[in-house]
């Protein structure tokens, strides 16, 4: 059974949030830390953890930003 990632959970809702926090780039595959856990988003929004023996899939899919978020936090839109 795969555990609930409540760290990705929050980096997302904070990054969704952009009245509240309107810091924060995102760049595509530029990868970050949080906890003993690493990030990245792929071009679109896309979230994934990388983790060992995730390497042949890339990661772990954790979520999306929607096309506003994702276009507010990078210099894609």
């Amino acid at each position: 059974m795969i555990s609930k990632d409540t760290s990705a959970e929050d980096i997302l809702a904070r990054l969704e949030d952009t009245k509240n926090y309107p810091a924060g780039c995102l760049s595509p595959y530029e990868e970050f830390s949080v906890g003993a856990s690493v990030y990245y988003f792929t071009p679109g929004g896309f979230f994934y953890r990388k983790e060992p023996g995730s390497e042949e899939v890339g990661g772990y899919f954790c979520g999306y930003l929607t096309d506003e978020a994702w276009h507010y936090r990078t210099d894609d839109g």
